[in-house]
């Protein structure tokens, strides 16, 4: 549809509405608190089999749906009841002899808790639908045309980012894509803006009305919506939707869909979504387009394992945090800060001693379906994952490659519609970027049990992570973000604040040589070096970096796209 400088906008083609071989007709029932949908399939063959997704993409575990849905009854456009054979508690397979359009009527449960979030919620004032939990989907007609018109109450609205013609007609080109954009309907306040002219959209539902400051935190979703654009350079959506329910119910926090996110949080005065918002917002980049080949197209009707959730969930993490400080929501020290949690956590995992990342991955069908086996999180130490390995790369490559780099990479080989990546491909192409002294670091990260991690990578981006007990060589002085010192230890140092820091150089083992700027003139004097042990764990600038770490540590700060 457009191109800018430096941005390749991937489209579908145009929907046809009036030629969708599956259609849906879903009307709102608020005093009843459900839907009633008619479903037409055209073009159905002689026996057509029909189901309720058992699970959510994004959300790893098996889910009830079939619970919800009651008084189903399938016909033919005469409104002749056609013969069907129950094959399991979501499944039906219908006789069709005349291969006529076959009509399923059906109805929902609106009774998700809070505003709605994995399931389909409806109250008097607005309704929202997650679309596995009220689309029935044909075995034989996945990749054909859907589309869905809406019967709501008089003065309500309709939000969604699906295509549609202006005219109360949504279609997508399959049910993969119907199913992965959630529908909000009901009364609720809109805002609007663009990225990199790119349309978006916040819908902020609150019942009452929002507490917050709606513009302010809007802009806040601008601003961090910039940075994943700009890394990546290639957008796999037409328009974006940010949709807030300001309210929550079983579950808080959001959920990932192909070119929008619904996200649940309490109805206060500051919301401030920012790292979450960021996380959700990637994952239009990664997982649903650089994705597990099981994850996309789906089968809905079992659980995909892969070994590969760390990537999807844990990196998008990574790169949440650096998005949101690249978009100047949080600090310096608040990213450092952290990551430092995250590492500490890691160190904390007995988990860790038992299983591979990679197994837990594999395996989190069996567990709560958020990430994690007790005290390890494919999540957390999937963010770690990413952490070292971006200064890896970084470090091997002298600093032409990062992570970043591998993102792009994946993006080009494996977004819709190609194929997802096979299992292992992931540690080649790390290699490929890093080069080969990668897949050992690869391999003590994702696929070992209990082995040392390599921290010490994060020291070629200028930082230091102190562990408690170990002994370090310091400064004898405090430097601030800006590079001026604000604290001289000591009176030997000839070092005075205000000074601003330009290179520290090790002078033997207990020496530094200090370059400094003082009045528009560069001073070098030699200081002896403090020593301290560490008591807590830390992640903090190494004020003993050198100039190469520290442009990369510069590098890394700013991004590829900055």
């Amino acid at each position: 549809m457009k191109r800018t400088t430096s941005l390749c906008l991937l489209l579908s083609a145009l929907p046809l509405f009036a030629s969708a071989d599956v259609k849906y007709n879903v009307r709102v029932n608020p005093a009843a608190k459900n839907l009633s949908v008619r479903m037409q399939i055209d073009g159905a063959k002689e026996s057509e089999t029909v189901r309720i997704p058992a699970w959510c993409p994004g959300f790893y575990f098996l889910l009830d749906y079939e619970k919800a849905l009651f008084d189903v009854n399938v016909v033919n456009l005469a409104g002749q009841k056609l013969v069907t054979k129950k094959l399991d508690s979501r499944s039906i397979q219908i006789a069709n002899p005349t291969k006529e359009p076959v009509v399923i009527t059906y109805r929902i449960q609106g009774n998700d808790a809070g505003m709605g979030f994995f399931r389909t919620h409806v109250r008097a004032t607005n309704a929202f639908i997650n679309g596995p939990s009220a689309f029935l989907y044909a075995d034989a007609h996945m990749t054909d045309k859907h589309s869905v018109k809406f019967n709501v109450p008089s003065g309500w609205d309709i939000g969604t980012a699906m295509d549609h013609d202006g005219q109360g007609n949504y279609s997508s080109a399959g049910y993969d894509e119907l199913a992965d954009h959630p529908i909000q309907l009901g009364r609720f306040v809109r805002r609007s803006f663009k990225v990199e002219g790119i349309p978006f959209e916040a819908i902020w539902v609150g019942d009452p009305a929002p507490r917050c400051d709606v513009d302010a935190e809007t802009e806040r979703l601008r601003r961090g919506s910039i940075p994943a654009i700009k890394m990546m350079k290639t957008v796999p959506f037409k328009r974006y939707l940010y949709l807030i329910h300001l309210e929550v119910g079983d579950f808080g926090g959001g959920l990932e869909h192909r070119a929008s996110t619904t996200i649940a949080v309490g109805n206060s005065q500051t919301v401030h979504l920012d790292e979450l918002a960021t996380h959700e917002y990637y994952h239009s980049w990664n997982v649903k387009q650089i994705r597990p080949k099981i994850l996309g197209p789906f089968d809905y009707s079992k659980p995909q394992r892969t070994v590969n959730l760390w990537f999807s969930e844990g990196v998008t993490d990574y790169y949440a945090k650096l998005h949101a400080f690249q978009a100047g929501l949080t600090s310096e020290s608040q990213l450092l800060d952290g990551l430092r949690d995250e590492i500490r956590t890691v160190e904390r995992s007995e988990t860790r001693k038992k299983m591979t990342l990679e197994e837990v991955c594999f395996n989190t069908w069996e567990d709560t379906g958020f990430g994690g086996f007790g005290d390890l999180s494919f999540y957390n130490m999937g963010l770690v994952a990413g952490f070292v390995l971006d200064a890896s790369i970084r470090q091997e490559t002298e600093g032409k490659k990062s992570l970043d780099d591998v993102m792009r990479i994946a993006f080009d080989r494996y977004a819709l519609p190609k194929p997802g990546f096979e299992e292992g491909a992931l540690r080649d192409l790390v290699v490929e970027v890093g080069g080969v002294k990668l897949g050992p670091i690869y391999d003590t990260l994702i696929r070992s049990k209990g082995k040392d991690l390599p921290y010490s990578q994060l020291e070629h981006l200028g930082l230091r992570l102190t562990i408690p007990g170990k002994e370090y060589l310091d400064a004898p002085f405090v430097v601030n973000e800006a590079g001026t010192i604000i604290k001289v230890i000591g009176t030997e140092t000839a070092l005075l604040d205000g000074d601003n820091l330009i290179l520290i150089e090790q002078e033997g083992t207990d020496s530094l040589k200090v370059t400094v700027k003082r009045g528009g003139q560069e001073k070098q004097v030699i200081v002896k070096a403090r020593k301290f042990k560490a008591t807590d764990m830390r992640l903090t600038r190494n004020i003993l970096a050198t100039p190469a770490q520290l442009a990369r540590r510069a590098e890394w700060l700013k991004g590829s796209g900055g």
